[in-house]
């Protein structure tokens, strides 16, 4: 970048952000999946009434080279109200937060540390906030930004999150050729078991692959139907508490597209007319992400939905993968290897018993909370006795296992 030196351009019109936004993402070439205008448009059609958006834009020698989407909100914490900006698609009301995971800038990573240090001077000069919440970062973006974050003098929080993977690629070369070989015995007969034990109550197995919008809009319908049954029998409010979640869901459908052309794949695991479960993922970069989930109760411990539906979607990637590697003419002439080939199974952020067992790898994604003003200093006081009552509870918890 000869010649001039990076300015940060603050963009409030939506037609104009997504001109140089996509003009942007074309040049880079490939971007991530919540950092390409498809997932970003199609969250500001369902959220923007419910937080404020403005885009801020690098330009060097009169070019974009970087692009961040900055949303401010109000928040509760311990009934206060905090003022607080995000990057990227966050700051939703709690009960209609969408989880952006694998968050990112627009940015090529030659301009990286250089635009992320325009953007948290100009975050802490021009705008009013007592939290700056970074949610789901890739490590390299959200260390460049906590560089940043550190020259600007702001305090900041961080949080590093495991995701459980099923890395495909890992498996072959321990001479595993398929899914199930590569899972631990255990969970390999609570597979085959519940597997015997759907066929003989309810038919033969079909997996249903959405091949078309309508047919992925149907079995997300079930999807939502079958997760929202389960966590309001546990009394919680479930991923599609409200009619705008669920329509930026099936939005999402068409934006995204069907992979192996899109970033979507959605699934339906059935033995004769029974439903065991639906699943919703996307596609990044050959990384298929578990993103919500539908499994059916059936009251018999013996029976493992969840494995079985996740266990067999898993060993369909792999397969449809293979076949799209040896059969490259039906990719589109643009589409990259990294994007169709399907090489991990990410079950994103998040601690549960089935992600340990269907895992042989893992990935780490960064939460930061920044923070300034009197308020933040009072909250982080409050908030002590509560962090330290909970690391005895876990204390006690692991005393007890051991």
């Amino acid at each position: 970048m000869v010649g001039e030196a990076l300015r940060l351009e603050l963009v409030t019109d939506r037609t104009e952000a997504g001109e140089r936004w996509r003009e942007l993402e074309s040049r880079l070439g490939n971007v991530g999946l919540t950092n390409g205008w498809p997932w970003i448009s199609t969250w500001l059609n369902n959220y923007d009434d419910v937080v404020d958006i403005t885009f801020a834009f690098g330009v060097a020698n009169g070019t974009d080279i970087g692009g961040a989407l900055i949303t401010e909100a109000v928040y509760w914490l311990r009934g206060i109200p905090v003022r607080a900006v995000h990057i990227g698609t966050a700051g939703e009301p709690t009960r209609e937060r969408t989880t952006v995971e694998y968050n990112r800038l627009l940015v090529g990573a030659e301009h990286l540390d250089l635009f992320a240090g325009e953007l948290v001077l100009l975050l802490k000069r021009r705008f009013r906030w007592s939290a700056l919440r970074l949610n789901g970062f890739v490590p390299p973006h959200a260390e460049a930004l906590m560089r940043a974050c550190g020259r600007a003098g702001l305090r900041f929080r961080v949080e590093e999150k495991t995701c459980p993977v099923f890395d495909f690629d890992l498996a072959s070369a321990r001479g595993h050729a398929g899914v199930f070989a590569e899972l631990g015995k255990n969970t390999r007969h609570s597979i085959r078991r519940s597997q015997r034990l759907f066929l003989d109550r309810f038919g033969p197995l079909r997996l249903e692959w959405a091949e078309t919008t309508e047919q992925a809009e149907l079995i997300l319908s079930e999807l939502i139907t079958l997760h929202q049954d389960r966590w309001r029998r546990r009394g919680e409010a479930g991923a599609f508490p409200t009619e705008r979640v669920k329509r930026y869901h099936q939005q999402l459908i068409t934006a995204l597209s069907l992979w192996p052309l899109g970033s979507l794949i959605v699934t339906r695991l059935a033995y004769g007319d029974t439903t065991v479960g639906c699943l919703y993922n996307f596609v990044e970069n050959g990384r298929v992400m578990f993103y919500k989930g539908g499994i059916a109760q059936f009251g018999d411990n013996r029976l493992k939905p969840g494995l079985v539906t996740h266990a067999l979607c898993m060993a369909e990637c792999q397969r449809r993968s293979l076949v799209v590697e040896t059969h490259p003419r039906s990719r589109e002439p643009d589409a990259g290897d990294g994007e169709r080939r399907l090489v991990r199974y990410d079950f994103l952020a998040g601690e549960s018993r089935y992600k340990e067992q269907l895992s042989n790898s893992e990935s780490v994604l960064i939460w930061v909370l920044g923070r300034r003003g009197a308020q933040m200093k009072m909250l982080e006081w409050l908030r002590r006795p509560f962090m330290w009552g909970r690391g005895i509870v876990k204390a006690l918890q692991q005393w007890r296992v051991g």
